[in-house]
């Protein structure tokens, strides 16, 4: 098998990503050979494996001598990265005019169908010299299959030996690009919140604005990165996203390796979401916070002493006074009046005894 030849096929759903009007009974092969050339192959759904026979005779090899993706069985395949089926993508979306080619291609294979399905008229006299040079020349007219040859290397092909040049951008990073490549492209950014459900990793914008009649999606393409310290979407994922608005990304916890699906099920991690031409960007990092409930603030009074109620106080003292001095008033007045009476007693007691000598 030539590991630098490869067939990439698309289905009609994916390209309605790109062409609102594709018609969902055509596909589109890609057709890379090892010097990096791309011919685009038109194909109806109903061909099957008849189309492989076509893309061999693009590739100029054998049936079996070249890569087919997605997988089909009794055809070699291989592992395409993520970067490189956006980048095929761009490219297909790019033609303007493919869709109108998709409808003409739909046209003329249900017209062959339908002649096909005619019955075979009546033998009909052997065609003249001038019959047969003029369906030759219509022939030699008639518009050849329409082929796309665009120059693209991915990255997973075999290496090729190759002139070291001095990059545009040596001053720069390995990553990084001169701000002049990237003042037009458009960029957005959100804050989101990861974590491992029932439905798979699910990444959620804005969580905090998150409501029943938010809409949620699923996707199964998720790329990641050499250090697993991030992973990407495709692009498609957050098409009529607006940056504040919230949404539910949803991705089968098997395209996890384990070691993320364990950090992920552990908590929820906070997350920098970063949206691009290239795709959509997730940067998981700190553990969520839990939301502690805001007690409402308790102003301290200072507690009240009470007084302790004196025991002599000024009204108490004034009347002991009062009172003492009143029972010393009565005894002295008593004492004063007690001579007065002593004669009275006296005379009594003459008064008993003459009354007793008189007897």
């Amino acid at each position: 098998m030539n590991a630098e030849k490869l067939a990439y096929f698309f289905e009609a759903g994916e390209l309605l990503t790109v062409f609102a009007e594709w018609p969902q009974e055509v596909g589109l092969a890609l057709c890379l050979d090892e010097a990096g050339t791309c011919e685009m192959l038109l194909h109806h759904v109903e061909e099957g494996r008849a189309v492989l026979r076509k893309v061999a005779a693009l590739l100029d090899c054998e049936t079996g001598e070249f890569a087919v993706v997605p997988p089909v069985e009794g055809y070699p395949t291989r592992r395409v990265l993520f970067s490189d089926e956006q980048k095929l993508l761009k490219l297909v979306a790019g033609e303007d005019d493919l869709a109108e080619m998709a409808e003409d291609y739909l046209i003329n294979y249900r017209f062959e169908k339908e002649r096909k399905s005619r019955p075979a008229p009546a033998p009909a006299p052997a065609p003249s010299v001038e019959a047969v040079a003029e369906k030759m020349s219509a022939a030699l007219r008639a518009p050849e299959p329409f082929r796309w040859r665009p120059r693209l290397h991915l990255a997973e092909l075999a290496p090729r030996p190759s002139l070291r040049r001095k990059p545009q951008n040596a001053g720069m990073p390995e990553g990084y690009v001169p701000a002049e490549v990237v003042s037009d492209s458009d960029c957005q950014f959100a804050m989101a919140e990861v974590s491992l459900g029932h439905r798979g990793v699910r990444v959620t914008l804005s969580p905090e604005l998150v409501s029943i009649q938010t809409r949620a999606v699923t996707v199964e393409e998720v790329g990641f990165r050499d250090d697993f310290s991030r992973f990407v979407l495709p692009r498609k994922t957050v098409q009529g996203w607006a940056p504040g608005a919230p949404l539910v990304i949803d991705i089968p916890a098997e395209r996890f390796p384990a070691g993320l699906r364990q950090r992920f099920a552990a908590a929820p991690r906070v997350a920098e979401v970063t949206v691009t031409d290239h795709g959509v960007f997730v940067a998981p990092g700190a553990v969520v916070q839990a939301v502690e409930p805001v007690l409402p603030e308790v102003q301290l009074v200072p507690e009240r002493k009470e007084r302790r109620r004196r025991f002599l106080t000024p009204v108490r003292v004034a009347l002991a006074v009062l009172t003492g001095a009143g029972l010393m008033t009565g005894t002295m007045m008593r004492a004063v009046e007690m001579p007065a009476l002593a004669p009275a007693a006296v005379l009594q007691m003459a008064y008993d005894e003459a009354a007793e000598a008189g007897r």
